[in-house]
């Protein structure tokens, strides 16, 4: 099992090994990007890291373009001895017109990018 340590080190510093469209250095205030091709188009979210406590959390918002308030993302990390535990949450749908359809877009985005995080972490 990985630590927590371990954990946030596969979150941050190996983010690349993970997911290589996301720029994002876990400190507050830092320039949070994604970038992504779909339908032919490029398309991106922005954003900035709101919180950075290593090895236990990383927060940040984000927001493409036509969004009319930005996501707010939360990473919590948690060990009890020998088991750590990774948790995701995103909060802000409600004020996006199509809030629904985006948060099941967004689930599963997220599964296949947490699969390869837990990957990233115990290799």
């Amino acid at each position: 099992m990985s630590s927590a340590e371990g954990l946030w080190c596969a979150l941050t510093d190996e983010r690349d090994s993970w997911w290589p469209e996301l720029v994002l250095t876990p400190e507050v205030g830092s320039v949070v990007r994604e970038t992504w091709t779909e339908g032919g188009r490029e398309h991106f979210a922005d954003g900035r890291v709101t919180e950075a406590v290593p090895p236990s959390r990383l927060a940040f918002v984000w927001q493409q373009p036509e969004w009319p308030s930005p996501l707010m993302v939360r990473f919590d990390i948690r060990s009890d001895g020998e088991r750590s535990t990774v948790t995701l949450t995103e909060r802000g749908f409600g004020q996006l017109v199509d809030g629904d359809g985006l948060r099941a877009a967004h689930e599963e985005g997220w599964n296949f990018h947490l699969a390869n995080l837990l990957r990233a972490a115990y290799r």
